[in-house]
């Protein structure tokens, strides 16, 4: 399994981090160069990571794209990016509800809004997500543990909470 990463800023480097000290099995992590200084430090500090050349070839090179970016990058950025169909795609903008980002990434993917804390570079803490989707459940229950969440406005309570540890 390769995974992609749009966006390397604190949440996906803690993300990253757990998922390469994990027992995870995956062929490859792609990372999106838009923080290359945190993007290049990953790159060194894992075998398995290489640096896209923009944020198609993440996706294009993935069968999982996480999205990472600030939630008006994200607005500004999906429309303009094509998706492959029934791809598994998580998001860890906080703002942009499933309604929201459906319509911008236009294309019949698996979407899962996922809230993973920075204990997950440790393989340790919850990360909610919703809605449940076993694959997604599977995958971050063997790097921290997941929690479903059946209804998106219950999920507003985690992203509160995940704003504070910010």
């Amino acid at each position: 399994m390769k995974l992609g990463f749009l966006g390397t800023g604190n949440i996906t480097s803690d993300v990253v981090t757990g998922i390469c000290n994990s027992k995870l099995k995956f062929k490859q992590i792609i990372i999106s160069p838009r923080n290359i200084n945190k993007a290049k430090k990953l790159k060194n500090k894992f075998k398995k990571i290489v640096i896209g050349k923009n944020n198609q070839e993440v996706i294009d090179k993935s069968d999982w794209v996480f999205i990472g970016v600030l939630p008006k990058v994200a607005e500004k950025i999906l429309p303009n990016l094509k998706f492959k169909k029934n791809q598994v795609v998580v998001s860890f903008v906080a703002t942009l509800t499933l309604t929201k980002l459906k319509n911008k990434i236009n294309s019949k993917v698996n979407l899962v809004r996922a809230i993973p804390m920075p204990p997950i570079s440790l393989g340790l803490g919850p990360v909610a997500m919703c809605p449940p989707n076993t694959k997604v459940k599977n995958f971050f229950n063997k790097v921290g543990t997941s929690i479903e969440i059946k209804n998106e406005k219950l999920s507003n309570n985690f992203w509160a909470i995940s704003g504070t540890m910010a």
